[in-house]
C-alpha cells in the first residue's frame, strides 16, 4: 500500500490516524504497533510471521548481549550469532536468485546441467529492517544503546509504518526515547501535513511523470537509441529517482510528526552538491551514515593509510552497491562512486577542481552523478555500455531505429513537471531560496523573517495536495523505485 495510493490517503491513513489521536497516551504505542503490522500485512501477509519472529530473536539476543561482560568472548559470539543470522535472511531473499541463475548460466557454458530452482521472493523492506536490526544489535553490544525493556517497542522500531518498506534507515537509540515520551500538538501535526504534501507532490507530479519519459527510453533497444533521446532518458531517470526516493522519505518525516515523532532528514538538496563525497553527505543520509558507522569504520577508515582507506572506500561502495540490488550493474555503481571517492582524494584531482567556480564543480558533480544512474537503471551491465555509447557517438533523431516522435516521448505536461524538477533542484543550490522552501513545506524553521503565514502554507499544502490526488486517479499506477530494495 504505497503513501501514494487512493486506499492509503483516503482509506487506511485517516482511519489510523482518528484511532491514533483518540487513543489515551498510554495506549497509542499499541495502536501504532497494531497499525503498522496491518498495514505491513497488505502488501506482504505471508512474511508478517517471519518479520515477527525475527524481532523477537533479535530482542531476546539483546537481552543476551546486554548482560554479558562488555568485551568478553560470549559477547563477540551473541553478537556475531545474531548478526549472521540477519544477514543469512537478507543473503537468501535478496541473493539468492541471483546465485543460482549466474551459477546456472556458467554451468551452461560448460554444458552442465543447472540446478532446478524455483524463484524466492523478495518480502518487503527487508534490507532497511536487516540493517536496523544489526544496527541495534551492534549498538547494544558496544554500549551506546540500552537493549529493548519491552518486545513491543522492539517491533514497533522495525515495523512503524511510515518507514517500514522504504526507509529511511532507523536507529534503535535515536528513537528509543521518543517510544517513551513524545509531544503531541496540533502545530506538530500541522507541520507533517505540510511535509506529506509536498512529498506527495514530488512522487505524484514530478516522479511520476517524468519516469514516463525514462522508462521509454530505457525500454529501446540501448545500441539504437538516438543520442538526445538517450540524455533525456538519462535526466529523465536523475530526476524520477530522487524526486520519488526524497518524496517517499518526505512522506515518511510528514507523518511521523503527525504521530509526535521526530525523525532525521535523508536527503540535504544532493544535486547541489561540488563533488562526489559531498553527494554521499546528502544522498541517503540514514544509509551513508550507517555504511559509514558499522563498515567503513569497523574496517580501519582512514586511520590506517592512504592505500587502506581507498580499499575500505571501494569495499564500502561495492557492498552500498550489492545492497542495492543482486545484479551486475549495482555492483558496477558502487564501484564507480567508490573509484570517484579515490579520484576526488588524490592531489591531482584536487588541484584541478581547486581552481573551478563553485557553479561548474556543481554542474560537474552532476553529470558525474547522472552518468552513474546509467549503470543503477540498466538492466544489464552490457545495456549500460551501450547506452554510454549511444550518449558520446552522436546518432541522429530521424534513425529509423527511433520508436517515438518527440512529442510522444515528451508531452506538454512532462515538459511542464519535468521543468518544475530542474528549477526545483536548481533553487536549492540558493541559500536564500532553500530557506524559503524548508519553511513553506514544513522541513524547518529557517533564519528568516516572513509576512507569509500560515494561511498561505495551509493553501499551499491543500494545492498540493489535490493537484496530486487529481493527477494520481488520472494516471497511471507507479510504485516507489526502493519499494524492491
Amino acid at each position: 500500500m504505497p503513501f501514494s495510493s487512493v486506499a492509503f490517503l483516503f482509506g487506511f491513513l485517516p482511519a489510523f490516524l482518528l484511532i491514533y489521536l483518540v487513543a489515551p497516551a498510554r495506549l497509542r504505542n499499541a495502536v501504532a504497533l497494531l497499525g503498522s503490522l496491518c498495514f505491513y500485512a497488505w502488501g506482504a501477509p505471508r512474511f508478517l510471521p517471519m518479520l515477527i519472529v525475527v524481532s523477537a530473536i533479535d530482542f531476546v539476543f539483546s537481552r543476551q548481549i546486554a548482560r554479558t561482560e562488555p568485551g568478553s568472548t560470549r559477547r563477540r559470539t551473541l553478537l556475531a550469532l545474531a548478526v549472521s543470522l540477519n544477514l543469512a535472511l537478507l543473503f537468501y531473499f535478496k541473493y539468492a536468485n541471483f546465485l543460482v541463475h549466474e551459477g546456472n548460466r556458467l554451468a551452461a557454458t560448460f554444458g552442465s546441467h543447472g540446478l532446478a530452482w524455483q524463484d524466492v521472493v523478495l518480502p518487503m523492506g527487508i534490507s532497511f529492517v536487516a540493517f536496523e536490526e544489526i544496527s541495534y544489535l551492534v549498538d547494544v553490544s558496544r554500549g551506546v544503546a540500552l537493549p529493548a525493556r519491552r518486545f513491543s517497542d522492539y517491533a514497533l522500531f522495525l515495523s512503524l509504518f511510515p518507514h517500514s518498506i522504504a526507509g529511511p534507515i532507523f536507529r534503535w537509540k535515536d528513537l528509543q526515547e521518543q517510544l517513551a515520551a513524545r509531544v503531541h500538538s496540533l502545530n506538530r501535526a500541522f507541520e507533517g501535513a505540510l511535509r506529506f504534501s509536498f512529498g506527495l507532490a514530488k512522487k505524484v507530479l514530478i516522479a511520476n511523470h517524468v519516469a514516463a519519459v525514462a522508462d521509454r527510453v530505457f525500454s529501446l533497444d540501448s545500441g539504437r537509441v538516438p543520442t538526445s533521446f538517450a540524455w533525456l532518458g538519462m535526466l529523465a531517470y536523475t530526476l524520477q529517482i530522487y524526486f520519488d526516493f526524497s518524496g517517499y522519505s518526505d512522506m515518511a518525516i510528514g507523518l511521523g510528526k503527525m504521530m509526535g515523532f521526530s525523525f532525521k532528514e535523508n536527503f540535504e538538496a544532493p544535486y547541489t552538491s561540488v563533488s562526489i563525497t559531498e553527494f554521499w553527505r546528502r544522498w541517503h543520509i540514514s544509509l551513508s551514515s550507517w555504511l559509514r558507522d558499522y563498515l567503513y569504520i569497523p574496517l580501519g577508515g582512514s586511520r590506517a593509510g592512504e592505500g587502506k582507506r581507498y580499499r575500505n572506500l571501494i569495499i564500502v561502495f561495492l557492498a552500498c552497491g550489492f545492497w542495492h540490488g543482486a545484479n551486475w550493474t549495482f555492483l558496477a555503481w558502487g564501484a564507480y562512486h567508490g573509484a570517484w571517492l579515490v579520484i576526488e582524494r588524490s592531489r591531482a584531482w584536487q588541484t584541478v577542481t581547486g581552481y573551478m567556480p563553485r557553479v561548474l564543480s556543481m554542474l560537474l558533480t552532476f553529470l558525474l552523478v547522472m552518468f552513474g544512474w546509467v549503470l543503477f537503471r540498466a538492466d544489464h551491465l552490457s545495456g549500460a555500455l551501450s547506452y554510454f555509447g549511444r550518449l558520446f557517438a552522436w546518432h541522429p533523431l530521424d534513425s529509423p531505429d527511433a520508436l517515438y516522435t518527440w512529442g510522444e516521448l515528451l508531452p506538454n505536461r512532462t515538459r511542464f513537471y519535468g521543468a518544475l524538477g530542474l528549477a526545483g533542484c536548481a533553487l536549492m543550490a540558493w541559500p536564500r531560496a532553500e530557506a524559503w522552501i524548508a519553511w513553506l513545506v514544513g522541513k524547518r524553521a529557517p533564519a528568516v523573517q516572513s509576512g507569509l503565514g500560515d494561511g498561505v502554507r495551509f493553501a499551499f499544502a491543500v494545492s498540493a495536495f489535490a493537484v496530486s490526488v487529481i493527477s494520481l486517479v488520472n494516471s497511471k499506477f507507479n510504485p516507489f523505485i526502493y519499494f524492491r530494495f
